[in-house]
């Protein structure tokens, strides 16, 4: 696969998948730009080079801003929007503040953002959109998330509608939905001990282990590429065979 002059936006790029992401496009041949909020990791982050792309710094939270931000951003071949964020909220601690950070973090905020990007003319034609969703709300319930669970899934859905609006442009849109990834997310996932971490691994057939970031990010890569140029409106699952059980 080659991604010579394509240029791609990846939100989340400065850790997890979103950095694995912008590598491996980067490795492909693309231009990477990518989105985040820490300083020092976007400062590391286009030190890599990554493809003479550049390093943003923004917070898609500030959805009064998104409009002006969009317009100072050049024509995009692809979006890819790895920025998410997960808490455990089980339904007898439920907190309406909790879910309303989630459900803008992992939905509210890429719904914003592409539509903008469509709005201003931002998203060239023949390019392609990719959400990172999840098993989670897709194929598998989990206790404790179904906040993360409702974004994530609702996604899929968003994606659907996106495919078919955008399509006449030639705009591709689609999702993939992993299980776990060993990213710094699950790492610092203090609801989940390292015993039960463990167990949880031999649950996956491919392995008994979690992915890892640059086995996602190759799903998406293809997303990106013109090797999947009639595909849209699909959510591809990478999950070492967990759901399939």
């Amino acid at each position: 696969m080659n991604l010579q002059g394509k240029r791609v936006l990846v939100t989340g790029a400065t850790s997890g998948i979103g950095l694995a992401t912008a590598r491996r496009l980067a490795s492909m041949g693309a231009e990477v730009w990518g989105l985040g909020r820490n300083a020092e990791r976007l400062a590391a982050f286009e030190a890599e080079g990554l493809g003479g792309g550049k390093a943003l710094a923004f917070d898609l939270l500030d959805f009064d801003a998104v409009r002006a931000f969009v317009a100072t951003l050049p024509g995009l071949d692809a979006l890819v929007h790895c920025a998410g964020v997960v808490e455990n909220s089980p339904l007898r601690y439920f907190s309406l503040e909790k879910y309303q950070r989630i459900v803008d973090t992992n939905q509210t905020a890429p719904l914003l953002f592409t539509a903008e990007l469509a709005r201003a003319g931002k998203l060239q034609g023949g390019g392609a959109v990719v959400f990172l969703s999840s098993i989670s709300g897709t194929s598998i319930g989990m206790k404790g998330i179904a906040a993360y669970a409702a974004s994530k899934a609702a996604l899929v859905g968003m994606a659907k509608v996106m495919a078919l609006e955008l399509a006449p442009k030639g705009i591709r849109v689609n999702c993939v939905s992993p299980g776990m990834v060993n990213t710094e997310l699950v790492a610092n996932a203090s609801y989940l001990s390292d015993e039960a971490k463990k167990a949880d691994m031999q649950k996956y057939p491919l392995g008994g282990r979690y992915a890892e970031p640059h086995e996602i990010a190759s799903v998406i890569a293809f997303l990106v590429s013109d090797h999947s140029s009639f595909m849209t409106g699909q959510n591809l699952t990478v999950d070492g065979g967990y759901s399939i059980q």
